[in-house]
């Protein structure tokens, strides 16, 4: 027997244990952790099959080195499975499509495949480094390593490379998957979003110039990109990509890393988070921004997700998931996750929003209405997990303390101010502005204590209508503000009118509002077609509304705004040529459209004229030599030729007629093609050059 035995190891193991030191260790405890999973950690006896609900998602509770499968609409837990020891102290994702069930170490890069069937690791692999992103979807799956730059199709499965790894120039960002399972990997030193199908490269899409700060989040299923640099906002589908222009201040998130999203939401509706906490909706349908009135100076956030009709924002500084109603336009109660300073994990999946606390003992599942429910992780009475508890370092707490708080045990709604002390009214809170095509709407809400008489729109109103001029004490509390420019951003505050302890007129004033334009990106064009005409192209399109700018691209040269109807001169007959239309206002820019115009010879029928005198010679070229031809017409008949284009060439007076020009006809002759003076066919005479609707030969 060979002295040898690394051959005898699994492939899986020679290919861990070749990495360095520390992924040797790692490796080695795989070997442990896959041999005794079922004896240690009591995932059932072999064959054994846990059924698991189907609205549901993996949890990690990290405290106790464990993931949990919680039940959405019962709120508890039903199944859990063991992490391999070597995870524990780790940032653990989990990353989960139907039966396919992940868990990446962004420490490490080590990947591990839990079996929901057993309810244990069947499979463990070093995919990558710091930071490794996998994604999975529609039964495809990819490693993304960000530093080096690299894209990989995996099996699943077995975790093993599927063809061979994509380089691009790193770093890369977080990356997605669309609908279709299609990848899109965000490259920011190149301003591009790279999509991936089939494990193959496709067209970059550019979203950005070099270097701009990129985002990315998954909405509906279509890609968006985040340009922080550039305040812009790309989403991507097949029929074109719709660009959004974002509020100037947006660029300040630049400093910090760029705005903050979802890595997927459900909906059409993009939440970003901003310098500062500022946050903005995005409307992907239509490209409308509108901000949320937010003020927390100096607290620490997660992206924010959302479902329904609320946006969920984690606030790290106070342990809680700040909770807003775009229905109300109010801030409800917020949710106590963990302790001030925790960790909050939020993702959205199967029409619930889950918040965990990683290292505490309860998460939370939240419908689309609202309704919360609260998760105890660390139950014992479920299949699967652990039949000892795993060993702890001296002093590890297990990290859920305040997390026992429960959703709304945290006080009151954390944004509003207050009631003043001094029986004065507080200012008009949560200031928010819907913009429109010719508009926008400001809606607040109403200020707390003391006795309102009444509220007045201020900020940036010069040169706009405002209705109504005033708001009574008892509402509508919103203004509508139409006029302005769309090229052009307006920021609003409210004051509360009231009297003072003197009797005398008072006010107070919210917050200004963040920046917005009053319109939102244009539709697409419809109908656009072009009608060819001699070296040139009639092109006609539907408006996309009042105030657009239309750019046009000939041929991939460089873009001119142009109206409808616009004829495009100086084209090459006999050649098919690409027209790209885009519409764009202040707002943002519309999905391109294109067509296509084939100047191809009008070919067309005439007969032979003037023939009375002699034969008719067909001239191998567009002149008279002599008596040179390659056919000729007896004298006295008549036939339909077809002309394919007309060319000036040699003088020539026809004799019948005493008619001299030197244009000549290129007509279609036994198979080949020769020519007749225009004075010898009965072509059009139109008094220019070609004779429409013939065209001029260019080859």
């Amino acid at each position: 027997m060979s002295g040898d035995r690394s051959s005898q190891r699994p492939p899986v193991l020679r290919r861990l244990l070749r990495r360095d030191r520390v992924t040797g260790q790692i490796a080695v405890g795989l070997v442990g952790v896959l041999c005794v999973s079922a004896l240690v950690y009591g995932v059932g006896i072999a064959g054994s099959r846990y059924k698991l609900a189907d609205v549901g998602a993996w949890l990690t509770a990290t405290a106790k080195g464990v993931v949990v499968h919680a039940n959405g609409p019962a709120g508890k837990v039903d199944g859990k499975a063991p992490m391999i020891p070597q995870m524990r102290g780790h940032r653990i994702k989990v990353v989960q499509d139907g039966t396919t069930v992940l868990l990446v170490d962004e420490t490490t890069g080590v990947v591990s495949r839990i079996d929901p069937s057993q309810l244990k690791v069947e499979q463990s692999r070093v995919l990558g480094g710091v930071g490794l992103q996998v994604l999975v979807g529609q039964g495809g799956a990819y490693s993304v390593d960000p530093a080096k730059g690299t894209v990989q199709r995996i099996d699943p499965v077995r975790l093993a490379a599927v063809g061979q790894p994509v380089a691009l120039t790193p770093p890369l960002g977080q990356a997605g998957m669309d609908a279709a399972g299609n990848l899109w990997v965000p490259v920011p030193q190149t301003g591009q979003l790279v999509p991936f199908q089939g494990g193959r490269q496709g067209q970059p899409v550019a979203v950005g110039k070099a270097g701009d700060r990129l985002a990315l989040t998954i909405a509906a299923g279509t890609p968006v990109a985040i340009n922080s640099s550039a305040a812009t906002a790309s989403i991507v589908r097949s029929e074109g990509t719709r660009k959004a222009a974002l509020p100037p201040t947006v660029t300040q998130a630049v400093r910090t890393g760029g705005v903050r999203v979802p890595a997927v939401t459900d909906g059409h509706v993009v939440p970003m988070l901003g310098t500062g906490g500022a946050l903005f909706l995005l409307n992907t349908q239509v490209g409308q921004v509108s901000p949320i009135a937010l003020r927390l100076p100096g607290h620490r956030f997660e992206p924010p997700n959302m479902l329904g009709p609320r946006v969920y924002l984690p606030d790290r500084s106070t342990g809680r998931l700040l909770v807003f109603n775009t229905g109300t336009g109010d801030w409800e109660r917020p949710m106590q996750v963990t302790r001030p300073g925790g960790g909050i994990e939020v993702v959205v999946r199967d029409g619930f929003l889950w918040a965990n606390d990683p290292g505490g003992a309860l998460a939370f599942a939240v419908d689309s209405g609202g309704l919360v429910k609260r998760i105890q992780k660390y139950d014992d009475k479920v299949p699967g997990g652990q039949r000892r508890p795993i060993p702890t370092q001296a002093g590890a707490g297990g990290g859920g303390r305040g997390a026992d708080n429960g959703a709304g045990r945290g006080g009151n709604d954390p944004v509003p101010a207050p009631p003043p002390r001094d029986g004065t009214p507080s200012a008009p809170q949560n200031v928010r502005v819907d913009p429109f095509n010719g508009g926008m709407r400001v809606t607040f809400r109403p200020s707390a204590g003391g006795r309102p008489t009444g509220y007045a729109l201020k900020g940036d109103t010069a040169g706009l209508q405002v209705r109504p001029s005033r708001v009574g004490a008892g509402g509508p509390y919103q203004f509508t503000v139409t006029g302005g420019g769309c090229g052009k951003t307006y920021s609003f505050s409210v004051a509360v009118q009231y009297k003072d302890s003197n009797g005398r007129n008072a006010q107070k004033t919210s917050l200004a509002t963040a920046p917005v334009r009053p319109c939102t990106t244009p539709v697409a064009p419809a109908n656009f077609s072009g009608a060819p005409r001699n070296k040139s192209a009639v092109l006609t399109w539907d408006g996309s509304g009042a105030g657009v700018t239309y750019l046009l691209s000939v041929d991939g040269g460089a873009p001119v705004p142009v109206k409808s109807p616009h004829t495009v001169v100086g084209l090459r007959n006999d050649e098919k040529h690409q027209f790209r239309l885009t519409a764009q206002n202040g707002a943002g820019t519309a999905p391109a459209r294109t067509t296509t115009v084939d100047l191809a010879y009008p070919r067309r029928q005439y007969k032979n004229a003037n023939n009375n005198q002699t034969n008719t010679l067909i001239r191998p070229a567009p002149r008279q030599e002599g008596n040179t031809n390659i056919g000729r017409i007896p004298q006295g008949e008549y036939r339909s030729l077809t002309v394919i284009c007309q060319v000036r060439g040699g003088d020539y007076t026809e004799s019948e007629t005493n008619y001299s020009s030197n244009v000549w006809n290129r007509i279609e002759w036994n198979g080949g093609i020769g020519y007749l003076h225009e004075g010898l066919m009965e072509t059009p005479r139109t008094g220019s050059f070609p004779n429409l609707p013939l065209y001029e030969c260019e080859n």
